[in-house]
């Protein structure tokens, strides 16, 4: 599924609902005419919004934590604990857990070494997790889809200066969530938002 969600922050003329007149016409400047970031950061940010882009300026997939840096596979009991809240020591519960994802423990042997990676049913659980809430673009989704970053009101005048796409799901099967923004423009907006929000966040560019 693709759904559409637009930063309200329109031309120069018209003034800006979200962004104040000296500073959009400072992206436009820096960022539409001279094609240069424009991120006014905040003093100690908390964390880091990245973004990545295969040239550095246009169609970035934002993300909060790198995604250069692989997240490791837990162990079984790992796992058990801290995403299925099983003591990998309660025989029955583990048991009901294979019959459910695996199979009949008589037809499917458990075989779990408590300090072995997962594998099976169990990788397949994780991973779904990991892209769909807790991985670095899914985190950076649920967090912006959250926040008012759009006060609500329709433009009359002027064109969109920034547009952001929440995506759950890029093609049929994939269960890929996260946020593209199309440009430099719209980092610099969403900067200036999150700003304006509080959320202490710095967004960092990145080529991939």
């Amino acid at each position: 599924m693709r759904r559409r969600e637009f930063l309200s922050l329109c031309g120069l003329a018209a003034g800006s609902c979200l962004v104040p007149n000296a500073i959009a016409r400072a992206i436009r400047d820096a960022c539409v005419l001279a094609e240069r970031p424009y991120l006014i950061l905040p003093r100690n940010p908390s964390d880091t919004l990245y973004a990545y882009s295969g040239d550095g300026k246009t169609d970035f997939m934002l993300h909060i934590g790198d995604p250069t840096e692989a997240t490791p596979a837990p162990t079984w009991r790992e796992y058990f604990e801290e995403f299925e809240f099983i003591d990998i020591n309660d025989k029955d519960a583990v048991k009901d857990w294979w019959l459910q994802y695996v199979g009949d423990p008589e037809d499917e042997p458990i075989t779990i070494d408590p300090n072995a990676e997962i594998d099976g049913a169990a990788f397949e659980q994780w991973e779904w997790r990991q892209e769909t809430h807790e991985g670095p673009s899914a985190r950076a989704f649920h967090l912006l889809r959250d926040l008012p970053l759009d006060d609500g009101r329709r433009l009359k005048n002027g064109d969109p200066l920034g547009e952001l796409s929440f995506i759950e799901g890029d093609r049929p099967g994939s269960n890929l969530t996260y946020v593209e923004a199309p440009d430099l423009a719209t980092l610099a907006c969403l900067q200036n938002r999150l700003n304006e929000l509080g959320q202490n966040l710095a967004i960092e560019i990145r080529e991939w």
